[in-house]
């Protein structure tokens, strides 16, 4: 989670990147890849959606690339959590 900033990356909240106001929709955490987190955004039309990554940029994407997003950092959660059960 994106923390020394002045604005507030909480779900919900609305942020600006570059020239674009966008609201915050999730954040993805990317334990493993020693990447900063992934964000996904939305313009306030509603729209358009983006996955900005600090230090690597914003790209525009669509709900299918939300989707595996979102499966992926499932995946890996449920797999640490059977690591520590097994330990």
């Amino acid at each position: 989670m994106i923390t020394r900033t002045k604005q507030n990356w909480s779900t919900g909240s609305i942020v600006k990147v570059g020239f674009l106001s966008l609201v915050v929709k999730a954040a993805i955490p990317t334990p493993g890849d020693y990447a900063p987190d992934a964000y996904i955004l939305e313009n306030r039309a509603g729209t358009q959606l983006y996955k900005f990554v600090p230090h690597k940029g914003i790209e525009k994407i669509d709900l299918l690339e939300v989707h595996d997003l979102v499966a992926d950092c499932v995946e890996h959660t449920q797999r640490d959590a059977r690591r520590a059960i097994a330990a």
